[in-house]
């Protein structure tokens, strides 16, 4: 793995993770005067297989791609404030799963991959899986996983409900070239 990170790419889909990894990305992306590239995965309602099966038209489909630029959009404006933003900033919108997306976007050894730690039940990973858990096994370089603070939770959500709680830990995960992080309120990232 190289020393240099040239690129921040941050899995972004609303949710209060995505909001405080979006924040920890762009400090990031600060401190290593690195591009920051929000990158939000979606998949039509029902899935790739439902859609292969029964194809939308093409405006469903444009304006399932609508809702999530504008999603990402949102969130940005959220996490970062309104543009023009001080870093260079390339959010990318894909349909595709989140994991292999989020990968295929951080493919570089020079790219940093951050992501919000899962607010999904076990029923949502078990028919999805953990996108967290994939790209620690496949992405090339460094990735840090991100618990929400008050903030992330009042941004994403527009109410106030407590953050989970979790310890601080730093795990070395696979090969030297691959570590996770994990930071929260109150702890130094």
């Amino acid at each position: 793995m190289s020393g240099t990170v040239e690129r921040v790419v941050v899995g972004v889909d609303g949710s209060a993770g995505s909001v405080a990894a979006l924040r920890q990305g762009a400090q990031e992306a600060a401190r290593h005067g690195a591009a920051l590239c929000p990158v939000l995965a979606w998949s039509p309602p029902g899935g790739e297989a439902a859609d292969a099966l029964q194809p939308a038209p093409a405006d469903v489909r444009a304006h399932w791609e609508a809702q999530a630029r504008r999603a990402l959009a949102k969130t940005c404006e959220r996490a970062l404030g309104a543009a023009p933003f001080r870093l260079r900033v390339a959010p990318r919108v894909i349909r595709a799963q989140p994991g292999p997306a989020l990968v295929a976007s951080a493919r570089h050894d020079t790219d940093m991959l951050v992501l919000g730690a899962g607010s999904h039940g076990l029923w949502h990973r078990f028919l999805h899986g953990s996108v967290s858990r994939h790209c620690l096994r496949h992405a090339r370089g460094p990735v840090m996983v991100v618990h929400p603070g008050e903030a992330d939770v009042k941004d994403a959500r527009g109410a106030e409900r407590p953050p989970r709680r979790h310890a601080p830990v730093v795990v070395p995960v696979g090969p030297p070239d691959v570590w996770l992080r994990r930071t929260g309120p109150g702890r130094d990232g």
